[in-house]
Order: C-alpha cells, then sequence, then structure tokens
C-alpha cells in the first residue's frame, strides 16, 4: 500500500497539533500556551519545554518531521490560523474567529488600486491574532512594514508567534488602538468588531476618526464594518467628522452566504485625496462565483480607472 502524500500545509499543522496533545498530557497547560510552547521548542530547535525526559524524546521526534523541508510563508501561516481556531474552540472563548483569507485577498486587491508605490507601511491597529495583516502582506507584491496593535495580551502573543515562525517583520503593540499613535503610514486596515451604542458613543466611529490620523497625505483606510454602520449617525455628526479627514472611495458589501451567523458586512474604502466622481457602491456575489464576481471587479477597475 502507498503512502499517501501530504502537504507541506498539512505536515506543519499536524506537527503543531501532535506537539501541542503531547505536551497538553506532560502539562495540562491551555491551548495558546501549549501553541506558544511548541514555536518556541520549533524556533530554538530544541525542546526548551519543562518536561520529564520521554516527553522530550518523543518532542524531538515529532520536530525531527520539519527537518530540511521548505515551508512557504502561506503554509505556515494557514496551518497556524487553523491552530489558533481551534485553540478558540478548546479554551470556548466567544467571537473567537479570524478574518477569512477570501477577505483579506480581497483587501489585497483593493490595496494594488489605491496606491503604486513600492514600499509601504501597513498597519492593523485591532490586529487580533494578525491574520488579516499577514495575509495582505503575504499575497501583496510590494515591500511592506508591518504594524499591529491588539489590547488583548494573548491576541499580540500569537501575533508575534505566528510573525516569528514565518519569519516576517512586525512591529506589534500591546495597548488600547485609541492611544495609538502612528503618522506614517500608506495603509491602515481593520476587520471592526460588532458592537453597538453605548450611550453618545459608538465605537467604529471613533476608531475610524483616530485611524485616520495614522495616514500619510495620500494614505488609504480599508476596514470591515456592518452593513447598519451609518445608521447610528442620526444627526451626520460623524460623516461630516469624517469627510473632513478623509474621503470616501468606495464600499462593497459583502457576500449574504459569508453571514450565516451574525450581521451581514462590508468594506469601506477610504484615502486622503480628493475624489472627483461619486464613491463606487458594489454588492459583491458570493466568492465562489467567478463570472459574477469577475463582473463587480469590472466596475471597481473602471471607477479606478475613471478616477485616476
Amino acid at each position: 500500500m502507498k503512502d499517501v502524500k501530504i502537504s507541506n500545509l498539512e505536515l506543519f499543522y499536524d506537527v503543531l497539533d501532535e506537539s501541542n496533545n503531547l505536551l497538553y498530557e506532560a502539562t495540562k497547560n491551555n491551548y495558546f500556551e501549549l501553541i506558544e510552547m511548541t514555536a518556541e521548542n520549533i524556533l530554538e530547535g530544541k525542546v526548551l519545554s519543562d518536561v520529564d525526559d520521554q516527553y522530550v524524546k518523543k518532542l524531538k521526534k515529532i520536530y525531527k518531521k520539519l527537518d530540511n523541508v521548505d515551508f512557504s510563508v502561506e503554509d505556515i501561516r494557514k496551518a497556524l490560523q487553523s491552530i489558533i481556531l481551534r485553540g478558540f474552540k478548546e479554551m470556548r472563548i466567544p467571537n473567537g474567529n479570524t478574518t477569512p483569507d477570501t477577505l483579506g485577498i480581497f483587501m489585497t486587491y483593493l490595496i494594488t488600486k489605491l496606491t503604486n508605490k513600492n514600499e509601504i507601511n501597513v498597519c492593523d491597529p485591532m490586529c487580533g491574532v494578525g491574520n488579516l495583516l499577514f495575509t495582505i502582506s503575504n499575497y501583496l507584491d510590494k515591500l511592506t512594514t508591518l504594524y499591529a496593535c491588539d489590547i488583548d495580551p494573548w491576541m499580540t502573543k500569537l501575533t508575534k508567534i505566528s510573525a516569528d515562525l514565518m519569519e516576517t517583520n512586525v512591529e506589534i503593540f500591546y495597548q488600547d488602538m485609541m492611544s495609538l499613535n502612528l503618522n506614517n503610514m500608506d495603509i491602515v486596515v481593520s476587520d471592526i468588531p460588532n458592537c453597538l451604542p453605548e450611550k453618545d458613543k459608538f465605537f467604529p466611529y471613533d476608531a475610524i476618526l483616530h485611524m485616520a490620523d495614522y495616514l500619510t497625505l495620500d494614505g488609504a483606510m480599508i476596514v470591515i464594518i456592518q452593513n447598519d454602520f451609518f445608521d447610528y449617525d442620526k444627526d451626520q455628526e460623524f460623516k461630516k467628522a469624517l469627510l473632513e479627514k478623509i474621503s470616501i472611495v468606495g464600499i462593497c458589501e459583502l457576500p449574504d452566504d459569508m453571514f450565516k451567523e451574525g450581521k451581514p458586512k462590508s468594506i469601506l474604502v477610504l484615502q486622503k485625496k480628493e475624489i472627483k466622481d461619486q464613491c463606487f457602491m458594489v454588492k459583491l456575489p458570493s466568492f465562489s462565483n467567478v463570472l459574477e464576481f469577475n463582473d463587480s471587479l469590472k466596475l471597481i477597475e473602471s471607477w479606478f480607472l475613471k478616477n485616476k
């Protein structure tokens, strides 16, 4: 019987999974701690974990599977994404998810329309585990300097683990994004969490106005928002404050099949430049419907050609 050849992605996932399971048996640590221990062992090329010799031998055998295998950054990112999602589930963390790869790839496409610079600074000020930022970095054919921020210590730690395993440089800030002061970003991206207004405050409005200050003079922002985002702006105060800082380039309503659970969302595209035309508004079909999706891209392409 022939051995079934597994992909590098599957191999990396299996090594992470086997290591985590063995370390849990030895330590009973929580899942994120297991990921951290596994990553440290792989990065150092030896077992640093404080476990009995019997476990050290088994762990060495597991990590040896990685020897002489040329993993791409995407192999590592996707394997880690799956492991981290499992961690959210195992630890029963509510809303434990990452931005879908399809959205990261589509946002990468939008970035190519918004800037022709070959070297850019990209920031995700609410990075979670960093999957959106790393997807963009891996797919974007530009030299990127990455910045990430999150208020949750484990999110920033998992972002660093991913960056280290992918050998991707990223400056990570563990703090509230509203206290983050950056001023040289070419691109800001964010998957803004679902939330409701509190008294006279609506966090997504405050966040977007603050993130606009990070941008260079022609910088752009691409954010994932709830479809009812503008409904909370009853007196148009937010829109007025927004347009004083930045222009609305377009809104892409995301496919219905992406939100079988939870609120439907859109992508809001903003840029610090004067826009001659009205912003584009596109309702995206399912990403799996290639013909209809290409028609949507043609509408976006024509808008950018017109407003070049």
